[in-house]
């Protein structure tokens, strides 16, 4: 018997439902998230780098959890690849004003999350991390600069 194989369907690897808008709001609450979780951190251990690396690994956990309920792309890279780009963000945003490290976690989770998953959306693992994998080397060397 032979078997009848539709290569149309099985070539498709890019979801079709995928909303922008959705991604970067669900990014920014994170950022805002992640800004309330620094500052309650910060009144135990009272070091904003080591509370605000703390909340870093919170959120991803958040995200991860949440990313899966929306039933979004690959969680699991995308919350790692956001949780290293942005780490030290509290270190970044020290000495601004409290609406200012605000609204540059909210832009930046917003934008991290948009962008990774983006190129998390591909089904094939292998190009996905060597592409984000790139990027996060390239913020974090502009980062360091």
């Amino acid at each position: 018997m032979a078997k009848i194989i539709k290569w149309d369907t099985e070539s498709q690897t890019i979801g079709t439902s995928y909303s922008f808008w959705r991604i970067a709001l669900f990014g920014a609450l994170l950022g805002v998230i992640y800004w309330g979780l620094t500052v309650l951190i910060n009144r135990f251990i009272d070091s904003i780098s080591i509370s605000g690396n703390i909340a870093s690994i919170l959120v991803a956990t958040l995200g991860i959890i949440l990313m899966l309920r929306f039933r979004m792309a690959q969680p699991l890279i995308v919350a790692v690849a956001a949780g290293a780009s942005l780490w030290g963000l509290s270190q970044w945003t020290n000495g601004l004003g409290w609406i200012e490290i605000i609204a540059w976690s909210a832009l930046l989770y917003g934008l991290v999350y948009t962008l990774f998953s983006w190129i998390a959306r591909y089904a094939r693992v292998v190009p996905v991390l060597i592409a984000i994998i790139l990027i996060i080397i390239i913020l974090r060397i502009t980062i360091v600069l």
